[in-house]
């Protein structure tokens, strides 16, 4: 077997699944070249390998080297995160301001052209480049940046469980969380229509078809799903519809909405005070404050890119299956194009059905600096697989990273996709790829969380399993290939470790 990438070069970063290449081959592309633009950092030497829609991720061991301990040094440089939000910020409303324009467009006309589609997949590559630019050094430089706090507390902490709460305590950043921010509005939204007793009963009781009837209501929770539409938004997932957000009031309004938010405005409140505490119990100096600020500010900065990448890829959904009706594909088949394959097929007739197919059997996408990604199919892509992702079979002990503190031992519950979130029951040790805002019922139930991918302290899986308060490990690679429902696990969100406790008989 001669392999075209070496395992010895590369780092194991992340997992996913229910994804797609696109966008994420334009996300290697970026931190290889656009980045540099607005950090002076670029990495190189990135691949992904995808079978059907799970990816692993991969970095070159030399750029992770040099984009990391450097990203991290320069993050409390000040000045420097308010820039990277401003260009986000511009970057991102054009993104979005496109890509609703491409799919009204294509709502209202029905001539559109094969050269205009192609020039809309173009123009999203520029876009989306533009608006990761600014945001992927925080994937690759928050692994050092958390070991230096770390390193900070330590010295003050002696024991390293409670160092690694009071870490938690000083980095945690809830309302960058966007499920607790739209929790919270959501809240605010229950709380007023609870004190309309008129609009109160016609939510719990009434007709849904005279919701809609009365203006100022309507408009109401029109806005709430123009403005969190997207938080739910995940390639496959569905969004908070208007009629979603009708039913969540039915039920918030037959409890006490107003009690609920003040238990989390409480919450949220009490979690800046303890931060507080720590930073004077610790005697921080100004730049130490810097640096766990930067922290936190890199937790805005990933939900700032979410919300304009979500929003992006809903509306750009339409110009996807537009191109997947004149080239006879799926949606899900058009996701795995490249800017070149949807030329070659658009504009130049190319029927890549079975090219298409081959790579969501399995493939490999490699970017060296952030030119045209190459993707490699059939026997070179299986020899690659073999390696990079290969299970141990034995294995009863998981090493990942912890993300979040604790520890718990509970029944195993493998939840792949959102569908399955409501076996989870109270104190389920929650197994996954990734997990995201769409699983937060079923994480508040659990005892905690292992997930073999997520890559870092700002991912789905920790400010998750923050907000909820339980332990988790990520990046454990293939923990869903060994355990099985029913098993007893033991999670330690100290050590990043996950053991075999006793299996299923």
């Amino acid at each position: 077997m001669s392999l075209i990438y070496q395992p010895a070069d590369y780092l194991f970063a992340s997992q996913r699944q229910r994804v797609s290449p696109f966008p994420n081959y334009l996300s290697m592309e970026a931190v290889c070249k656009e980045m540099k633009r607005y950090t002076g950092f670029k990495a190189w030497d990135i691949m992904l390998i995808a079978t059907g829609n799970v990816f692993s991720f991969f970095q070159g061991k030399a750029g992770r080297e040099a984009v990391g301990p450097g990203m991290a040094a320069k993050a409390a440089v000040p000045g420097l995160y308010k820039k990277l939000v401003t260009v986000e910020r511009q970057t991102g409303t054009k993104l979005v301001k496109d890509t609703h324009s491409a799919h009204q467009t294509l709502k209202r006309r029905s001539d559109v052209t094969p050269l205009q589609l192609a020039r809309w997949f173009e123009q999203y590559e520029k876009n989306y480049k533009a608006a990761y630019g600014a945001y992927g050094w925080v994937w690759m430089a928050e692994e050092y940046l958390m070991g230096d706090l770390f390193s900070i507390v330590s010295k003050r902490v002696k024991d390293a469980g409670d160092a690694s709460d009071v870490l938690n305590i000083l980095t945690k950043q809830p309302l960058a969380m966007v499920a607790t921010l739209e929790r919270r509005v959501f809240l605010e939204l229950a709380a007023a229509i609870s004190r309309r007793s008129a609009w109160k009963k016609l939510l719990v009781s009434g007709p849904r078809e005279e919701i809609s009837r009365v203006s100022e209501l309507d408009k109401l929770i029109q806005k709430h799903e123009r403005d969190f539409f997207w938080v739910t938004r995940d390639y496959e997932d569905p969004i908070i519809s208007y009629e979603i957000i009708a039913e969540r009031l039915k039920d918030a309004l037959q409890a006490d909405p107003k009690a609920q938010l003040q238990s989390l405005n409480r919450e949220l409140k009490n979690d800046l005070v303890e931060r507080q505490r720590q930073e004077k119990t610790l005697r921080l100096t100004a730049e130490e404050r810097r640096l766990f600020a930067s922290m936190r500010d890199a937790a805005n900065l990933k939900e700032l890119r979410k919300r304009y990448v979500s929003a992006s890829l809903y509306y750009f959904d339409t110009v996807l299956a537009e191109i997947g009706r004149r080239t006879y594909m799926s949606i899900k088949q058009v996701r795995f194009m490249r800017t070149c394959d949807a030329r070659r097929a658009l504009l130049e007739g190319e029927d890549l059905t079975g090219e298409i197919n081959e790579r969501y059997k399995l493939s490999v996408w490699h970017t060296h600096d952030g030119s045209e990604t190459v993707v490699h199919t059939g026997k070179v892509a299986a020899e690659h697989f073999a390696v990079f992702c290969a299970v141990d079979k034995n294995t009863t002990e998981f090493t990942g990273l912890p993300v979040s503190p604790g520890k718990a031992e509970g029944p195993v519950k493998i939840v792949l996709n959102p569908d399955e979130c409501t076996k989870v029951e109270k104190g389920d040790i929650i197994v996954s790829i990734q997990v995201v805002p769409s699983f937060s019922t079923a994480i508040i139930k659990s005892a905690g969380i292992i997930c073999d991918g997520g890559h870092g302290i700002t991912s789905h899986p920790a400010t998750l399993a923050r907000e909820a308060g339980v332990p988790c490990i990520i990046q454990t690679r293939f923990a869903r290939e060994i355990l099985r429902d029913g098993d007893i696990v033991e999670v330690d969100g100290y050590k990043g470790l996950a053991r075999i406790v006793k299996r299923k008989s």
